[in-house]
Order: structure tokens, then sequence, then C-alpha cells
């Protein structure tokens, strides 16, 4: 219920956002040097010259049949350009915080673990630049490095075109990266993962930095419980404690904090998929944003906000299995 009151919020603040921002959708929809009565016949056509919450009250309507409306740039239904570009957000956001994963979460146990030593500090450095440092300059940055300099990674999109065209896939899932692996074309999957690494690697050094704060305080805190005394009494090294026990106690925290940088990433996505020119949800949003085509923002900002909201329900639910306290 609480997931459907947020959501309810976020669309009633959404709407009356957009149909207050300056600028004419309408002018754009009609076209190049509209006349009034062709302004009018829009406005009438869209049904922008009724009051604003009967236009509230019937796209509500329409978005419980499944209809998030026409979009004014393309002329299409929104929920057909959100359904062929998720996919490609999806697989970024979710590789991105698979890089972030897997290099915070032991960086920040062997910190606390090395706490106060050269490489404690070193990592911290590193998470503090991931958190202060602006995306959208990375992203450059790394375009310069790995493709302007060294040559070793392509500039942008998703996979090379020719490469595509040739091969038939068995799967056509939308998610390149899966798609390629089962194509058994090696040359193929190559080509899509050389794409991904660039983008997802720019995303995932945004959240690498709270990734690694995160798990090392609640490693630090571990290791200041008496338990964790106890069993150096016992004989037992440091190391073997936090390798068989007391990380456990990290695990709620890191997937609190991992549900919060799914959402996170979703936000840089508008940044990071201009920027490498990908063909998602965020670089869709971003021409919405820059064409007033309030039903396509509308719509992108649903399927962000539901896709944030259901990923926390499901790490509410993953507590349950993760922390035995949580079953009494």
């Amino acid at each position: 219920m609480l997931m459907v009151i947020v959501l309810f919020t976020v669309l009633l603040i959404i709407f009356f956002i957009t149909r207050t921002l300056p600028g004419d959708p309408v002018a754009m929809w009609v076209g190049e040097h509209p006349t009034q009565e062709q302004l009018e016949y829009g406005r009438k056509v869209l049904g922008y010259d009724q009051p604003i919450t009967v236009q509230f009250l019937k796209y509500f309507n329409g978005l419980l049949q499944g209809d998030l409306g026409i979009s004014l740039r393309t002329q299409q239904p929104v929920i057909l350009e959100i359904a062929q570009r998720f996919a490609a957000t999806f697989e970024l956001v979710t590789i991105a915080l698979i890089f972030a994963i897997l290099l915070g979460y032991p960086m920040g146990l062997y910190a606390a673990y090395r706490s106060n030593s050269l490489a404690d500090r070193s990592i911290r450095i590193m998470g503090y630049t991931g958190i202060a440092m602006p995306i959208f300059w990375l992203g450059m940055l790394l375009q310069l490095i790995f493709f302007g300099v060294l040559g070793w990674l392509p500039l942008q999109g998703r996979v090379t075109g020719y490469l595509f065209a040739e091969v038939s896939l068995p799967v056509n899932s939308g998610i390149l990266i899966l798609d390629g692996l089962l194509s058994g074309n090696g040359d193929l999957f190559i080509d899509i993962l050389s794409h991904i690494i660039l983008p997802a690697v720019t995303l995932a050094f945004a959240v690498l930095g709270i990734v690694i704060r995160v798990s090392r305080s609640a490693m630090m805190e571990a290791m200041m419980e008496p338990n964790f005394t106890t069993f150096l009494t016992y004989g037992l090294s440091p190391f073997q404690i936090l390798k068989n026990l007391t990380y456990k106690n990290t695990l709620i925290p890191t997937v609190t904090i991992v549900g919060m940088s799914y959402g996170l990433l979703l936000g840089g996505t508008f940044l990071v998929e201009s920027i490498f020119d990908w063909p998602g949800l965020g670089q869709f949003g971003v021409l919405s944003i820059l064409t007033n085509d309030f039903p396509s923002i509308i719509g992108v900002t649903l399927v962000y906000a539901s896709t944030y909201i259901f990923l926390n329900f499901v790490i509410d639910i993953l507590y349950f299995f993760l922390d035995p306290r949580v079953r009494i």
C-alpha cells in the first residue's frame, strides 16, 4: 500500500510540474511556423484547453488501462517507446551495479580489516573520489583515454552495426550481452561487451565509494562486537573470524545501500546515456525534456519510480532471508 501511495504522489508531482513548465508543447506537435488556428486546434485535440484537474483525471484513467499517452516528439505511444528502450537501460544499470558490488564490497571489508593502514587510506580516497567526481566529466575522460588515445574501446553505442546485422540471434530479449552470449558468436559477444564497459564503469564509479564506505563501516562495527573478542580469545585469527562469521553482519546495511544505489544509477543514466549515445530511457528522457514532450517525461519518470520502489520492496523481502532476527 505504501508503494502505491508513493507512486501516486510521484505521478501528482510530475504531472502538475510538467504543466507549469515554460514552453508550448502544442507548437512542436503542430509543426513549424503554426498559425493561431492550428495551435487552438492542437490544444483541443491534445486536451490542453481543458482545466488541469480534468486533464489529470483523464490521464489517470488512461494510466489505469495501460495507456501512457502519445509522445509529442515521435508521435508514437509512450509505452511503446519505453518498451523499446527499457532493456538497454536495465542492462547498463545492472552491469554497473554488479561492477560496483564486486569491487566495492571486498574493498570495504579489506579496508576495515586493515584499518588505518596505507591500504585503508588508499581505498577510502578512491571512495571519496568516486563520490565527488562529476559523472559526465568522468565519462568524457574515459572516452578520451580509452578511445581517443589508446583506441581500445569503442566511443559510443551498444554494438557495431554490421556485426549485429550478420548474426541471427536465437534469443532476442533486448539485453544484448545475454543475447550475444547465447548466440555462440564470440566476435559479436566481445563487441557487445566492449561497448558496455565504458558507460558501465562510469556509472559504477559513481556508487563505488558509497558501497565501500557502507561495507567498511558495517565491518568496523561488527569487529567491535563482544563476540569478535570472544572468538579471538579462542585462538582464532581476525581473518578467520571475518571470513567465517563477521562478514554476515555487513550484509543487511550493504544490501540496503545497493537498493538505494540502483536508484542513483537510474538517475545517472540521463547523463551517461547521452554521453555514450546509449539508446535507453535516459537518453529518451533527455530528448523529451528538451522538447517539452510531457507524456514522455511523465512516462519515463513513472517507470524509474516504479523500478526503484519495486527493488526496495525486493530488498525488504531479502531481509527475511539474510537476517534470522527478522523472522522472530
